[in-house]
């Protein structure tokens, strides 16, 4: 996991391409609630990068026990997806601390009741995103876009780190993750939540 967030980070300040900040046309648009003007496609992947944070949150908040606590690097993924995800792994320390509430918490964002309209969501995004989309849009707006060019690699990494987290926390249900957050957000509400494999540099 190691690498995969060193590239992230050295795609993002160094390759990443497109206008940043207030001359970003698709940020500024979506800042003056403007979403309908953006391709679908676009404003696919820019929901999709909004739900995945609360799948991650119930996945780190129900195995909560290492000495460095995970909620912190759970909620900054609401802005920073998964820049602030994997570095966990490396910060989380080796000790143990007993946090019952915020693992029930976590428990209780991965339930059914609430995976499942995540879910019908997520399908709701992916039909009009992909039915109502043009890649050809969605390509013009990556390389115009700094928003869209890091989203899209944020987006990557994220359904990368799913498949691995699930693989290990329910081996066997990573599969899922072939249908990128939809099929975690399945996975992560029908698993146990058991502590994954401490292997995070693979």
């Amino acid at each position: 996991m190691k690498w995969l967030l060193l590239l992230l980070l050295i795609y993002t300040i160094f390759f990443a391409p497109g206008k940043g900040g207030l001359e970003d046309p698709v940020l500024n648009a979506y800042l003056s609630g403007k979403m309908d003007s953006q391709d679908p496609l676009v404003t696919m992947v820019f929901s999709f990068l909004g739900i995945f944070p609360i799948l991650w949150t119930g996945l780190y908040l129900r195995q909560d026990d290492s000495a460095v606590p995970a909620w912190p690097f759970a909620l900054l993924s609401f802005g920073a997806g998964a820049f602030s995800l994997i570095p966990y792994l490396f910060f989380k320390g080796k000790g143990k601390r007993n946090r019952p509430f915020i693992k029930k918490a976590g428990r209780l964002l991965s339930a059914r009741f609430i995976a499942y309209p995540l879910i019908a969501l997520t399908a709701a995004l992916y039909l009009y995103g992909l039915l109502f989309g043009s890649l050809e849009a969605y390509v013009s707006a990556f390389y115009e876009s700094k928003l869209v060019s890091v989203m899209t690699a944020d987006f990557i990494v994220l359904v990368i780190y799913s498949f691995w987290w699930i693989r290990r926390e329910s081996p066997g249900r990573e599969f899922l993750c072939l249908v990128p957050l939809a099929g975690a957000l399945a996975a992560a509400s029908t698993s146990r939540a058991q502590k994954p494999k401490e292997n995070p540099s693979s």
